[in-house]
């Protein structure tokens, strides 16, 4: 499925469903976990990345893989059965790029502000 998918090949929805959903979940039962905790997810980040060894790292690696994976959406989105659907999916993909870098930036700039 990666080969296909990075060539461009695969069925958009298996790129979709099957890899960017688990990802997307993981990352929002972090998020609602830390909010139950009564921490501030941005602020958690903030503070794991810059004061916790090897936690610069594990968010690197996390920032990869969703990379790879709104590349692979992209490449992918082009097949479809309706093209309303590459449309959807090309804006939903640049808000999720576009809300990545702002919280990257917030949370890489911010000791240094």
């Amino acid at each position: 499925m990666f080969r296909k998918a990075w060539r461009g090949e695969e069925r958009f929805w298996k790129v979709w469903w099957l890899l960017g959903v688990p990802i997307h979940l993981a990352w929002w039962f972090v998020y609602l976990d830390l909010w139950t905790s009564g921490v501030v997810p941005e602020t958690f980040l903030l503070i794991t990345v810059w004061f916790w060894p090897g936690m610069l790292g594990v968010f690197a690696l996390c920032s990869a893989v969703y990379l790879l994976w709104c590349m692979l959406a992209w490449r992918c989105s082009a097949n479809v059965d309706r093209r309303v659907w590459t449309i959807v999916a090309r804006v939903l993909i640049g808000v999720g790029l576009g809300s990545f870098v702002t919280e990257c930036a917030l949370i890489l700039a911010a000791p240094f502000a």
